[in-house]
This record gives structure tokens, sequence and C-alpha cells, in this order.
């Protein structure tokens, strides 16, 4: 499965080392964001801090000058274990945060994003590295998997279809679990998840590979394609939830609110900045 790699292509691909201490790297070589979930003592498990630091992090990806592609990773054995459920790792406070930490894809992303995935990819990971990468190239240890059905966690109403064939988003929701029916690689590649399995000691190299050649694609024929896709993959309840996200709980927290509640009883009038 794996095709052979020059030397200099090793030698390109290899990211730095992860920092101690930050929960994302982020670093631009070669037009390239290299975007790494840096969390491998939890297998990159989403946190709060991990979310909103991706939620930041794409809105500069979008806007660095010096990127064109992005390339999404996890340090460590695996991509992302999904949402990290310790007692206190997700502000409750904070509506959809691990929500938040996704792409909006074709809505305020429109540069493109490469996946290399390996290792688990479950649940929130899963969003991640199939929902939220434009392309997805899986290292041969994958496994892509949704606990949640084994533990009962409440959901809201899940919206795996167009990504998935029908049959296979009901087994993926209520079947892929370890001792189940977790779907591998190879699995995730026939029902047309990941655009390529390969080795895992070549993934990065193989998606480096990808970025450049999407490199060569004008960006705003991109940006219209990504639009285009993701436009009719949308449904009410990704609507409900961005329009919430990115308008009216933004409104909830802003000092303009705190401002308008103080003035109303100091019985003074409101200086808004707008901010």
């Amino acid at each position: 499965m794996a095709r052979g790699l020059r030397p200099q292509d090793k030698r390109n691909a290899k990211p730095k080392a992860p920092k101690p201490g930050n929960v994302l790297l982020y670093e631009v070589r070669d037009e390239i964001a290299f975007i790494t979930l840096n969390r491998a003592e939890k297998m990159n498990a989403l946190n709060g801090a991990l979310s909103d630091a991706l939620c930041a992090t794409w809105t500069r990806f979008e806007a660095d000058p010096a990127a064109r592609v992005a390339i999404l990773t996890g340090a460590g054995k695996h991509f992302c274990a999904g949402a990290d459920v310790s007692p206190g790792a997700i502000d409750r406070e904070v509506p959809f945060q691990v929500h938040q930490g996704y792409p909006q894809n074709g809505i305020t992303v429109f540069k493109p994003i490469v996946g290399a995935i390996k290792g688990y990819t479950l649940g929130a990971g899963y969003a991640l590295a199939v929902r939220g990468c434009d392309i997805t190239i899986a290292g041969e240890s994958m496994l892509i998997g949704f606990p949640e059905a084994r533990i009962g966690t409440p959901l809201p109403p899940m919206e795996y279809l167009p990504y998935m064939p029908f049959k296979i988003s009901l087994e993926f929701m209520l079947l892929a679990w370890n001792g189940g029916q977790i779907m591998d690689a190879q699995r995730a590649y026939e029902v047309g998840l990941v655009n390529k399995v390969i080795a895992d000691e070549h993934l990065m190299a193989e998606a480096v590979r990808w970025a450049e050649l999407l490199k060569k694609i004008p960006p705003l024929y991109i940006k219209s394609v990504k639009y285009g896709h993701y436009k009719t993959t949308d449904n009410k309840v990704r609507v409900d939830e961005r329009e919430y996200i990115l308008f009216t709980h933004p409104q909830e927290i802003s000092r303009d609110r705190q401002e308008g509640l103080q003035s109303f009883l100091q019985r003074r009038e409101p200086k808004f900045t707008g901010r």
C-alpha cells in the first residue's frame, strides 16, 4: 500500500518535535501550515483549552498570508481520542466548546486542509479528521470509532450523512467501538471516508505531497469549490449550532452586554464599544 519515497521527501516532511506545554502547535513551512494536536499523554483528547486553541487557529490560518494549505495531525501514536471526559476538562458554560474547535469549512475557512491521521480517531476526533479535513490521508494504524454509543452519551441529532452511506452510518453510530465494529483504515477507504491509506512511516510525507498539489490550484477556485461542496452538506442542526456559535454566543459574553447590564443597574446611558 505504501509507495517508495525519496530520502529528501522524508527529510522535508518531518515536523519539529512538539514543545511541552502547548496543547496545539502551528508552524508554517513552504506555504504549508502544520497544525498539530499536542496532548499525546491524553491521546490528543479535546479539552476546553485545545478546542479553544483550534477555534483561534482556524481564524489564524485563513488570515495567514504565508499559508496556502494546512496539514492537521496529532502528536504521538494517536490522532485524537475524542472529547476529554475528565471532570473539568471542558467548560460546560461554553456552548458546544468542543464543536467550536472544528473548522467551519466553506463558511469561514476556505483554504484547503489535509489530514494526516493515524491511531485512534474517535468521536470528536472523527469529526476533525473526516468532516474537518478536505482531504484525509490515513495511516494504516488509523481506527475510526464512536464510543458514545457504548455508554449512551447524550448527543444532539447527528448528521453523518452524506459523509457515509446510509447503512454504514447506522452501523458506525451504533457499533463502532472497541469490541464492536470499530472501523479500520482500509474499511474507511472502502466506504469513502478517507482519500488514501498508507503506511504510518510515510504518512506525513504523503500528506505533504497532497498539500503541494493543492498549492498549484488558484485560491479563488478552491474557495468556490469548498463553498459549493459544504453548502450541500448543511442541515438545520448544523446551521442552528453554527449561528449560535458565530453570532449569539459572542454577544452573550461581550463587554457590551456587560456594559448594558451595568448601565441598566446604575441607571445611566451605556457606552458601547462593539466588543
